[in-house]
Parts: structure tokens; C-alpha cells; sequence
């Protein structure tokens, strides 16, 4: 008996437990291996990263190189953490795998062995089923046609058989009755017994998972804080980094504006450009850096306002025409007469794909043409939203099947070797596409070396109707802002309109760029703070009428010292004065802070001469 249950036990061992664990096993081990392989790629991608900044440092730059390294090391530790944790779980998911098929395969078998043994029983007694008493004792329903069909081999013996022997046969049968009620409670007490171990062993089994689980649970919920902590450890680092290259590149860029207004000769002039060139080409970078960062912890917002759409595209290819012309290219943009006038999205955003898109169209095009086509493709639907398409077509040097599948990568570029003849980040298209795919679109392209490319964009916008144009104001203002004085003469914007102005700002440099600007506009009246604290004490006995504010600043920064100028520290005068935030921060949400606490507006450094001009004018109400 005892025999035969282990060969029905060994059975269903090889042809179902072992290779349901098999199969198991080798599924676990496959999505191990992925994530094995994931964990290789991750940390050579880090590696990678890391020994590219590393490389664009001096070795006298030994406090960035500690810096690089302890980014590195940080990485690579939330890393090997959730390498860690998903083995855990494939540990875990692995034992359930084992044990679940063993003990169904050893129930099972336990079964089949009763039911055996009970039609052995059966066949021993001839067929004959006993006592009418008797419950059916039969789990598997197969054994009861085996059963009728003993029975019913009995019935067919000869009439005379069964007259000499029935006396025999009751008895036989009474004794036989007795004898398997007492073999069924024999087993039932075996199987009870067995069932009772196999149920203390579950119940054993499953504390261990449970205790287990629990640990997986304390270690992912430890893992989630590193990676907040990490997350918000990177925003600050972006913030600071952010503000400590604009801020100089301010007075970089903003003392090349104004060297380029004197009276330089030729060489100056080249010189001066190329500085200025170059300060434009690393705020662009920052620029992109910061975009993908935003997009990568999906603090991306897109603003949704009306804008007129045909205006846009002409004023951006405009800027490009200049460019195309530099290099005898024949720039040409065509808007099919069914894209709308007007529409509801994000203005910025669709300049900022389609600037990337065409800047590389022009940038890889030595001769020829590059094309923008526009067009609705389809829409507008019931709730008023069209797809339009965009398509930037050049006739410039094309790529491969394998430059095609990497370009739109970060950090990917068709040609990312170190004598490359192009340079950049590779970050344009990859912006671009998340950019598109945000706003309910996509973005592809086309090519053939040697043959030009073709960029398509893809973006959802609702179509907005057209609104009256405001009316102009009833100053008299000339084309930069200026004011024209009873002779006839151009006022500057400071003299037509004259304010008492203060500057928050610790940065020396910032405030020289910021003050020969404002004195170039013509405000003469500007005093300056090195920092909040000594704003609000100058300003309870100068009141002034507007005031640029720096966010950092030691002592009181920028914010704090707005809440305490709006909430009359500084006198009832200040508190109306008109405040304009002035930084080097460039992140998502800063602007809404800023006006949340009380600013009316929010400028980003480097300051452009023109864009400090109409920001001025318009906060004191005059149209620029």
C-alpha cells in the first residue's frame, strides 16, 4: 500500500509538479536575468553620464570632481536598492512556486490512493456493494461505471448459483461490510491525520511568507523614501545649479549687450559677438537640461491660453531667415488655408518644438532649401480639437537606418563621435518628442543619406474663436517705449515716464548690468540692497514705486522679504510699490510662487535690455 501510494506520488511528481516548477523556474529566471540585464545597462548608462561630466572638468576643479562622485555614488546606491529589492520579491515569488505544486501534487495523490483501494475492496467482494447503509465513498466519479459494470456481471450469474449460496453470500457480505467500515475509518483516521499535518505545515509555511513579505514591504517602503529624498535631493540640485551659472552668465551676457552698443571696430565687434554668441549657446544648454529634467520627474506643465497661430509661425520662422540667409539657404514656410487662425494651447511649448526642429534643419543643411509645411490633418472633432501637422523638410545631409532609430534618444546624436562636425546636447529632439506626445501627438521622421530629411510633428489643439484687439492706450508711445516731448524729440522710457526704482541683489556684478541698463532706459532714481533685510529698512524711509527682487540672498532672501512688504513692514507706501522677481531660477513653479506670495511679475537672468523694458512699462501701464 505503502509502495503503491509513493509510485502514484512519484508519478504526478514528474508529470505535473516537477515540470509546472520547471516551467516556473525558468520564467523566474528569465525575468531575472531582464532585470539583471537592466541593472547592468543602468549602471553603465550612469557610469557613462558620470565620466562625461567628469571629463568636461579640470583637475583644479577638485570640488566638482567630489561632486560628480558623490552623484555617482548616490545613483548607483538607489540602484543596487532596487536591484536588491527585486530579487527579493523573484526569491520570494520562487518559494510559493515550489511549495504550492508539492503539496497539490501530495493531496492529490492521496486521493487517487483511497479511491484505488476502495475499488479493490469492491473487486474483492465480487461487486457487491454491502450494506444499503453504506455511504458512496467514491471522490472520482471514473470508478462508479466500473463499479455498475461489476455489478451488473453479477447479476447475470446463473439464478441457481445465486440460490445454493445467498445465505453464504449475506454473511459474507455482512462480515465484509463490517470489515470496510472499519478499513474506512482505519483510513479516514490516516487521512484526517495527514490532513492535519499537511495543514500545520501550510499554516507554518505561510507565517514565513508572511513574516518575509513583511520585510519585502519595510524595505519597499524604505525604498520609495530614498527615491523621494533622491528626487528632491536632484530638484535642489538643479535649483542651485540653475542659479549659480545664470547669475554669473547674467553679467556675462548682459555686459557684452551693453560693450556691443559703444563704438568698437570691426575686430571688437567679432569678438564681442562670438562672447556673446557663446554666453546665448550655454543658457540654451541649461535650458534643455532643465526642460528634461522637468519632463523626467513629470513636473511638466503645459499652459493652455488663445493665441493667434498663423502670427506665431510667422514671427518664429522670421527669426530663422537670417540664419538661412547666412548660409544662401532658401527658407520658405506653407500653411494650407484650412490650419485656424486662432487656437487654445501652449504658445511656448509649439515654438519651442518647432525652434529645435528647424534650427536642426538649417544647422545640417550646407545647400539648398528647407521647408516648413503646415496643415490640419484632421478635425476639428465634437469638442473642437484638430490635429495639426507639421512637417520641416531639408535638402541637407540625411541619415541612416541606424542614426533614424537612435534620434530621438536623450543624449543621442547621429554622429556621436569626438571629431564630430556637428556639436550639441541631444537633447532638442528628445524634448520635442515628449513635448508632442503631451499635447496628444507624435513626432517622427524620414531620411536618406545624402537626400535631406524630413521631421513630422503631430500636436491636438482646440480651435478658440477671434477676439476684438484690445484698444491702445491713450499715451503717445514711440516704438521702444519712448514718449515723444513737446519738441517733437524721443523721450527714453525713463524720462517719459520717470519711477524711484530699488534693487534687491547680493551679486556686485548683477547689479552694475542691472543698473547701466536701467540708467540706459533713462530711471536714474535706483538705489540697491544686498538683501532683504536691508531693502526693508531703506524702504521705511525712501518709498520707491517699483522694485526688482532677488529670490536668494543671504540674510532675508526674496520671498520672505515680499510677504513682510506686502504685509506693511516696510510702510504703507511700499507695501503698493510694484515688485518684479529677479533671478537666476529657472524651474518649473517658480514663476507661481513667486506671484503667490505678492509679486506682480518674474523675470529670468540673463536680463535682456529689451525685455526689462517692456516689463517695466507694462507694470506701470503703458503699451511697449
Amino acid at each position: 500500500m505503502s509502495q503503491s501510494r509513493q509510485s502514484i506520488a512519484r508519478m504526478l511528481y514528474w508529470h505535473a509538479g516537477f515540470p509546472l516548477m520547471l516551467v516556473v523556474i525558468l520564467v523566474l529566471a528569465w525575468l531575472t536575468l531582464s532585470k539583471v540585464n537592466s541593472y547592468v545597462d543602468e549602471r553603465d548608462r550612469i557610469s557613462a553620464q558620470i565620466s562625461q561630466m567628469a571629463q568636461g572638468l579640470e583637475s583644479s576643479q577638485s570640488e566638482r570632481i567630489h561632486e560628480v562622485e558623490f552623484i555617482h555614488d548616490e545613483r548607483m546606491e538607489a540602484l543596487n536598492q532596487r536591484f536588491l529589492k527585486d530579487l527579493c520579491i523573484a526569491a520570494a515569488i520562487l518559494l510559493v512556486a515550489l511549495g504550492v505544486p508539492l503539496m497539490a501534487t501530495r493531496h492529490v495523490s492521496n486521493i487517487l490512493q483511497d479511491n484505488l483501494n476502495l475499488l479493490n475492496q469492491r473487486m474483492a467482494s465480487g461487486g457487491r456493494e454491502g450494506s444499503a447503509l453504506m455511504p458512496q465513498a467514491f471522490d472520482l466519479e471514473e470508478f462508479d461505471p466500473i463499479v455498475e459494470t461489476m455489478h451488473q456481471a453479477v447479476l447475470m450469474r446463473s439464478e441457481s448459483e445465486q440460490r445454493w449460496k445467498r445465505a453464504e453470500k449475506k454473511l459474507v457480505a455482512a462480515n465484509n461490510d463490517l470489515m470496510k467500515r472499519a478499513e474506512e475509518l482505519r483510513n479516514g483516521r490516516k487521512v484526517a491525520l495527514s490532513m492535519m499535518e499537511d495543514a500545520e505545515m501550510a499554516r507554518e509555511q505561510l507565517e514565513q511568507v508572511n513574516e518575509r513579505l513583511s520585510v519585502v514591504l519595510e524595505h519597499a517602503e524604505q525604498s520609495a523614501k530614498d527615491a523621494d529624498i533622491a528626487n528632491k535631493a536632484k530638484s535642489d540640485f538643479l535649483a542651485t545649479m540653475s542659479h549659480e551659472i545664470r547669475t554669473p552668465l547674467n553679467g556675462v551676457i548682459g555686459f557684452i549687450e551693453m560693450l556691443s552698443d559703444t563704438k568698437l571696430d570691426t575686430e571688437q565687434k567679432e569678438y564681442a559677438q562670438t562672447v556673446r554668441s557663446s554666453g546665448e549657446a550655454l543658457m540654451a544648454l541649461i535650458n534643455d537640461v532643465l526642460d528634461f529634467s522637468k519632463i523626467e520627474s513629470g513636473h511638466l506643465f503645459l499652459e493652455q491660453r488663445e493665441f493667434n497661430f498663423l502670427r506665431m509661425l510667422q514671427d518664429l520662422t522670421s527669426v530663422f531667415f537670417g540664419q538661412a540667409a547666412r548660409k544662401s539657404l532658401h527658407l520658405e514656410i506653407e500653411i494650407q488655408d484650412d490650419v485656424p487662425h486662432y487656437v487654445l494651447g501652449d504658445e511656448t511649448r509649439i515654438r519651442q518644438i518647432l525652434t529645435n526642429l528647424l534650427a536642426n534643419a538649417i544647422k545640417f543643411t550646407a545647400e539648398g532649401e528647407v521647408r516648413l509645411v503646415v496643415e490640419k490633418y484632421s478635425g476639428p472633432n465634437a469638442e473642437g480639437i484638430a490635429e495639426i501637422e507639421f512637417e520641416i523638410r531639408d535638402s541637407g545631409i540625411g541619415m541612416n537606418k541606424e542614426q533614424l532609430q537612435s534620434l530621438f534618444r536623450p543624449f543621442s546624436q547621429g554622429d556621436s563621435s569626438t571629431t564630430r562636425k556637428f556639436g550639441g546636447t541631444g537633447l532638442g529632439l528628445a524634448i520635442s518628442k515628449r513635448l508632442a506626445e503631451a499635447m496628444g501627438g507624435r513626432i517622427w521622421a524620414i531620411s536618406k543619406e545624402d537626400k535631406g530629411s524630413s521631421f513630422f510633428t503631430r500636436i491636438q489643439l482646440k480651435l478658440a474663436e477671434k477676439k476684438d484687439e484690445p484698444k491702445s492706450a491713450s499715451v503717445a508711445v514711440g516704438q521702444n517705449g519712448d514718449s515723444p516731448n513737446k519738441d517733437g524729440e524721443q523721450l527714453k522710457p525713463g524720462e517719459a515716464h520717470p519711477l524711484r526704482i530699488a534693487v534687491a541683489e547680493d551679486n556686485s556684478a548683477n547689479q552694475r548690468v542691472l543698473m547701466i541698463m536701467l540708467k540706459r532706459l533713462g530711471w536714474q532714481d535706483v538705489s540697491f540692497s544686498l538683501n532683504g533685510e536691508e531693502l526693508i529698512e531703506f524702504l521705511k524711509t525712501n518709498p520707491v514705486d517699483l522694485i526688482f527682487m532677488d529670490l536668494q540672498m543671504p540674510v532675508m532672501d526674496g520671498i520672505e522679504a515680499t510677504t513682510l512688504i506686502r504685509a506693511g513692514e516696510a510702510g504703507p507706501e511700499s507695501s503698493k510699490a510694484k515688485i518684479i522677481a529677479l533671478t537666476a531660477n529657472a524651474l518649473q513653479g517658480d514663476a507661481d510662487h513667486c506671484l503667490s506670495v505678492g509679486m506682480d511679475a518674474y523675470m529670468s537672468k540673463p536680463i535682456k535690455l529689451d525685455v526689462l523694458r517692456e516689463t517695466v512699462l507694462d507694470q506701470i501701464g503703458v503699451k511697449a
